[in-house]
């Protein structure tokens, strides 16, 4: 295992500037960006917590990432026992007590990440199959570490993905960024991540503001069909009365679209500058590429790992139909019950990964 510390305790990293969403979005899909799922290692949900402990953040990354529901964290199923293994070591060097970061990351990291078990041929991955090869014979730039290689497979698995890593074999290999620079990338993410979500909300809230207006204005063209004297007279009162109360002059209008134009203007410029921001980080970002041809398990686990609810076959079979997989429902629910990592829930729906805790073994 390559070393937990890329930065002393003492030095300050910067905290994020605004309030992450505390609300996940009303549809975590409606976005057009991909949805980017994080997969973190035990390394890096340690040092978050004794960071966080450290700067008295009022809250951690992980929970914030996961809280805009754009995106989730999943981890490996043998990352929880690692986090005992790591945290006396890092606790001492961010100087914070040990219980106090046991209890943050039973009560607040861990709740907010989801553990998937993994099958044998996950790990025949590609990438995944770089870190396989730990020969000491190996140039260090080549050699991968076998314990990493589960963080790689659930990647590669749910991608496209962007791991959330304090250990430095993904860094050699292009498939994360420095340890030393995994804050600061992950509290991007985070502001990349609510702005989308918030466009997702918009999109949301235009979508159901423009079909009651489509829907109310079929109403009024059915009642004017079936009613054409009563509509005449009804559009003809309301003319007057604008008329009369001065809503028809031009120069009232034109003034009030000056005034609204000049709202608008800051309005437009921070989200101009958002909407830069927004493409900084994601340039930044190192992305796990899905592959060209993925299976239907693959498809079925990267798209429940995004929808953020369980889904029966069926549900599974339409959402993948628009995007362009066709894919039975029958083969889905097989591809699903052969593979550990789906979980299914009463009512024949499926979802990806269950609840992560602790193991038994950890101190009160």
């Amino acid at each position: 295992m390559d070393p937990l510390l890329a930065a002393p305790a003492a030095t300050p990293r910067p905290l994020p500037t605004q309030l992450p969403r505390r609300q996940p979005a009303l549809n975590p899909l409606a976005a057009p960006f991909p949805a980017l799922v994080t997969v973190a290692d035990s390394c890096a949900l340690v040092v978050e917590a004794c960071y966080t402990l450290k700067h008295g953040k009022p809250q951690d990354l992980i929970s914030a990432l996961a809280g805009t529901g754009r995106a989730n964290t999943f981890i490996a199923t043998h990352v929880p026992g690692e986090l005992l293994e790591h945290l006396p070591r890092v606790a001492a060097h961010y100087q914070v007590p040990p219980d106090a970061a046991l209890r943050l990351l039973a009560g607040g990291i861990l709740p907010a990440t989801r553990a998937v078990d993994l099958e044998i041929r996950d790990h025949l991955a590609p990438r995944t199959r770089h870190l396989l090869r730990d020969d000491p014979e190996l140039p260090r730039r080549h050699r991968g570490d076998p314990d990493d290689a589960p963080t790689m497979a659930l990647a590669e698995l749910l991608a496209p993905t962007v791991i959330v890593t304090q250990d430095s074999v993904f860094a050699r290999f292009g498939l994360a960024v420095n340890p030393a620079q995994w804050i600061e990338t992950a509290q991007g993410l985070l502001r990349a991540v609510g702005l989308e979500a918030s466009y997702a909300d918009a999109l949301v809230v235009t979508e159901l503001v423009l079909r009651l207006a489509w829907e109310g204005a079929a109403g009024l063209v059915t009642a004017a069909q079936r009613h054409p004297v009563l509509t005449l007279a009804g559009v003809a009162a309301a003319a007057w009365l604008a008329h009369r109360a001065g809503y028809l002059d031009r120069g009232r209008w034109r003034s009030g679209a000056a005034k609204a134009y000049e709202i608008a203007q800051p309005l437009l410029a921070r989200f101009g500058e958002a909407a830069l921001d927004h493409v900084r980080v994601r340039d930044a970002l190192i992305v796990v590429d899905p592959p060209t041809y993925p299976t239907p398990e693959q498809l079925a686990a990267r798209h429940l790992a995004r929808c953020g609810r369980a889904l029966t076959p069926a549900q599974l079979r339409d959402a993948l139909a628009a995007g362009g997989h066709r894919i039975p429902a029958t083969r889905l629910k097989r591809a699903m019950t052969a593979h550990r990592g789906f979980t299914r829930l009463p009512g024949d729906h499926y979802t990806i990964g269950r609840p992560s805790q602790l193991p038994r073994t950890a101190p009160a």
